[in-house]
């Protein structure tokens, strides 16, 4: 099994303030807390989330993808390593950012 859980999860545009994708690396042998977390905004900036001092950066578990793609707002799909790598290491995401339909 392995120890992580790669999720790219859009979510519905709100506004310019808030993010239109969330990637997670979740840790899958502490409750599904994510270890780091990605937001990607409308203009594709990319911004990795950083909780200093803390082992987790979410307050709560992440939602599985069944569970996130039960609300109309979220659409969740699990990812590679590599694409969640990609997109933590960038500051201008490249790839799709439309709701999917």
């Amino acid at each position: 099994m392995n120890k992580f859980e790669y999720i790219k999860c859009f979510w519905k545009y709100i506004d310019d303030d808030t993010p239109i994708l969330l990637f997670y690396e979740i840790d899958l042998e502490n409750e599904r807390y994510a270890t780091r977390m990605t937001e990607v905004f409308s203009d594709r900036r990319a911004i990795p989330v950083i909780e200093k001092g803390f082992n987790y950066i979410t307050e709560a578990p992440v939602p599985t993808i069944d569970e996130i793609n039960r609300e109309l707002e979220f659409f969740a799909v699990i990812i590679s390593k590599e694409e969640f790598e990609n997109t933590y290491k960038t500051d201008k995401y490249a790839g799709e950012i439309s709701f999917p339909n």
